[in-house]
């Protein structure tokens, strides 16, 4: 009866089990989703619950650590990356994004243990190269040029093309080039490690055989008669395929000013990964292999990755470049073959993307074929400006005056005490979504003692400092005189990384306003727009 009670146990034990863990694919999937969409709130909100139904679970941890970092919740990126580290048995990947962010909350010491921990857990890894670059930086700004330099010359060492690094660093011989430094360096370097039978090393993108890079289209692949054709709205392109592509994302990045559209497209068969993607995105291009260029410099963490692999070509009439190599995945620790194509023009273009295991003929054979199906059928995605347009006014409210890129009224605004009715207010951008508000407060004391306007400001910088000292995100408190043709004025700024808040203390006699301007800078028209509401305070004379 006991082992009989046992065994229901263990049964119901890993039927659960295999329940949560679907669940958790299934939250996954949609914390995903909501992250290509730019809705990172939600997708914080389905990580977490992916991670109730699987704790530990590494992919939800990866995406969610990433969201909060976009949101700049950089304590709860940290809680993440740090069980990340503790699940993975020490991710290097983990601890080099840990320490960006401990170096952006001005945690510089936690910031070189981390990179250190990376390069020790994987010393020639994908994040290697980066890690001693990081630290170097470090270093430098310490003032410890001799450890700066050494770095340098490691991260050369591993990427001998790394751009940044090679600005940086300089060589003590002025007899010899930088490449005849890390070339000697490097051999050192290898001499002097252990002799102990060393754990075999993984092919990189670099090491990696890889035969040339196939133009596309493809020659006579065969589409299969089975193969249902469809429209890929918003891409301009229609595929024919053996199973349907699912839409993953349909507007642009909220956070990226210049891009005004974004569809993407995706299907999994097997080991093959397709996406399709089209992009109207201004990133001062000029030709289209500059995109592929710049995308294959980062998958692959080498500078000089597209120079070697990327082949010139056209696709469907256009100007087009493609990359088609074998690599070793990091994340998913595979070989695995990619074929890239961008097609159209450097600001308005379609990207093919295709990735499946290496050795995979059949998956090989597939890319071809919807390749060669691929026709240009409907109408891309309609362009959207992310700034919304300004219509400037100079406002009067009590003899101050001030500019807004929107309509300012009273009756918007929520009433309190001490506005006693003398309120104006004011957002643009979208709605929901206001990427610059200002809300302005009036009051005459009269025959009551008005305060200095000097230590109204003081104090009240001290209350911001006293709520926000646990938040290590807010990185600029200020106060500072602000120039004014009458009276006077004190301005205090509370600045995070990406969004902050300006109040603007004005006292002229009797009387007193507060300027209080709120921004999420989030592109250059948003700080554009901020600086000249910001400078527009004066009085009317």
């Amino acid at each position: 009866m006991r082992i009989a009670s046992i065994l229901f146990a263990l049964i119901l034990f890993a039927t659960v089990s295999a329940v949560n863990a679907q669940t958790a694919e299934a939250y996954l999937a949609k914390c995903d989703a909501s992250f290509e969409k730019g809705e990172y709130r939600d997708a914080v909100k389905h990580c977490t619950k992916a991670l109730e139904a699987k704790p530990g679970f590494e992919e939800a941890l990866i995406t969610r650590a990433g969201t909060y970092k976009i949101l700049r919740s950089y304590p709860a990126a940290i809680a993440d990356y740090t069980e990340l580290i503790r699940v993975t048995n020490g991710m290097a990947m983990a601890y080099f994004y840990r320490a960006n962010i401990y170096k952006l909350t001005g945690k510089d010491d936690d910031a070189v243990a981390d990179l250190t921990a990376a390069i020790t857990k994987d010393p020639k890894g994908l994040f290697a190269a980066r890690s001693y670059y990081e630290r170097g930086l470090i270093f430098e700004k310490r003032g410890l040029e001799d450890k700066a330099q050494a770095d340098y010359l490691q991260a050369l060492i591993l990427n001998p093309d790394y751009a940044q690094a090679k600005a940086k660093f300089k060589p003590l011989d002025g007899n010899k080039t930088l490449t005849e430094t890390v070339n000697e360096a490097a051999v050192l370097r290898e001499t002097s490690e252990t002799t102990a039978p060393a754990k075999p090393v993984t092919p990189t993108a670099k090491t990696a055989p890889s035969p040339t890079a196939k133009m596309v289209p493809a020659a006579a692949a065969d589409v299969p008669a089975a193969w249902k054709r469809m429209a890929l709205t918003g891409t301009g392109i229609s595929v024919a395929s053996p199973l349907p592509y699912v839409l993953k994302s349909q507007q642009a990045d909220p956070l990226l000013e210049k891009m005004e559209a974004r569809v993407r497209w995706e299907m999994l068969d097997g080991s093959l990964w397709a996406t399709v993607q089209y992009l109207k995105w201004d990133q001062g291009f000029t030709t289209v292999r500059q995109i592929l260029e710049k995308t294959i410099n980062i998958i692959v963490d080498d500078n000089g990755a597209s120079a070697r692999t990327i082949k010139d070509t056209t696709f469907l009439g256009e100007s087009a470049a493609v990359y088609d190599q074998e690599r070793y995945d990091q994340y998913g620790k595979k070989q695995v073959r990619q074929k890239m194509v961008v097609f159209g023009t450097p600001n308005t273009y379609v990207t093919l993307n295709f990735i499946h295991d290496a050795g995979d003929q059949a998956a090989a054979k597939k890319v071809d074929q919807l390749i060669a199906s691929m026709k240009k059928e409907g109408a891309v995605a309609a362009a959207v400006s992310k700034v919304s347009p300004a219509n400037w006014k100079t406002y009067n409210f009590g003899g101050l005056l001030f500019d807004f890129p929107s309509q300012v009224s009273e009756s918007a605004c929520e009433k309190t005490p001490y506005s006693q009715g003398t309120k104006v207010c004011g957002a643009w951008g979208d709605k929901g979504k206001e990427d610059l508000t200002i809300d302005i407060t009036y009051r005459n004391y009269g025959n009551l003692t008005a305060p200095d306007v000097k230590k109204f400001a003081a104090d009240h910088l001290n209350s911001l400092k006293e709520i926000m000292a646990k938040d290590t995100s807010w990185k600029e408190f200020k106060n500072l005189p602000y120039p004014i043709n009458a009276g006077e004025a004190v301005k205090v700024s509370a600045v995070q990384a990406y969004d902050g808040t300006h109040f603007i203390f004005v006292s002229r006699g009797t009387e007193r306003w507060q300027v209080i301007v709120w921004y999420f800078n989030r592109w250059d028209g948003v700080r554009d727009a901020l600086n000249r509401v910001l400078g527009s305070v004066k009085f009317k004379l």
